[in-house]
């Protein structure tokens, strides 16, 4: 128990310091404020960071899920206990150094985040009685994993990156493209219906906050999404692992 209260505690502090890094300020702007300061067509609109309180609530039902197994194998690891709470402290260290204009150190340390969430996602065996402790976790990382593709967007614009000759439009798409590819693969090879759901969330955010004003841009965003529901509806992979 010692173990979930750890976790719990960690959890409210990452709460509470996110909430207020988006939506209200820390050092003097918001995140999302940041965030549209530079024109990143991989940048949806506002209305997207909202999925930070689902995020949440899902992590929230995940430490309530481990609670009747307390006396169980299937019991939250020190393993997994050791990954959240890095997962916590990164996204906590990135945010914070992210708001002091060190755009570099945020990225490294977002990255660590990222690879962190990771690990504890594989800690998870593609059986049904983990599904409903797999699937918080799995939220979180297709949400990490955008937040990553993002800052490196925000990062080459910022540093003026020219992009070897190509349009932002054209490398936008490309970045949405590799984008799906990543939630395809995880759709297939971990079963995963959540992963891309987050994506094509985080998709249709930018064709909106596109418009018209990026037609190539918004009409992929779309594209993208749909080939993805696509993927959820109709691939299959033989679910010998949810036995």
């Amino acid at each position: 128990m010692r173990q979930i209260s750890i976790i719990f505690i960690a959890l409210i502090v990452a709460t509470i310091f996110t909430i207020n890094a988006f939506w209200l300020q820390l050092q003097g702007a918001s995140t999302i404020d940041i965030i549209n300061r530079l024109p990143i067509l991989f940048a949806p609109a506002n209305y997207v960071y909202y999925i930070w309180f689902l995020v949440f609530i899902f992590l929230f039902l995940w430490i309530k899920n481990y609670l009747p197994l307390r006396q169980s194998d299937q019991f939250i690891t020190p393993v997994q206990t050791i990954l959240f709470l890095c997962t916590i402290i990164f996204q906590i260290t990135s945010l914070l150094n992210w708001h002091n204009g060190l755009l570099i150190v945020s990225l490294i340390l977002l990255t660590l985040q990222l690879i962190s969430v990771f690990a504890l996602y594989l800690t998870y065996p593609l059986k049904k009685e983990m599904l409903k402790l797999r699937l918080p976790i799995a939220i979180y990382f297709s949400w990490t994993t955008f937040l990553f593709i993002l800052h490196i967007c925000y990062l080459l614009v910022d540093y003026s990156w020219r992009g070897f000759g190509l349009s932002s439009a054209l490398w936008a798409v490309i970045i949405m493209t590799i984008g799906t590819a990543i939630a395809l693969h995880l759709r297939f090879h971990h079963f995963d219906i959540a992963y891309p759901i987050v994506f094509i969330w985080c998709y249709i955010g930018i064709a909106i906050g596109n418009g018209f004003g990026e037609l190539l841009v918004t009409t992929a965003a779309l594209f993208l999404s749909g080939v993805m529901i696509v993927g959820i509806l109709f691939m299959k992979k033989n679910p010998v692992h949810l036995k």
